[in-house]
């Protein structure tokens, strides 16, 4: 009967949707990890250098 083809369809096309939508989550996530990866790994190649800079950085070293 034609309604059961008609529910095929929308069924597949909400598939479809929800495929789409899962990606760009998926996707977003994996930048918004990469991003924030790369800059601590910055903030903590600072702070490194920083706390190297000091004479007694050991000092430094053990209140951290």
């Amino acid at each position: 009967s034609p309604s059961s083809a008609a529910s095929d369809v929308y069924k597949r096309q909400l598939l479809i949707v929800a495929a789409i939508i899962v990606f760009l989550v998926h996707g977003f996530v994996m930048y918004c990890c990469i991003k924030v990866g790369a800059e601590s790994e910055k903030n903590y190649e600072e702070l490194a250098k920083g706390v190297r800079k000091e004479n007694g950085s050991k000092k430094t070293l053990e209140t951290m």
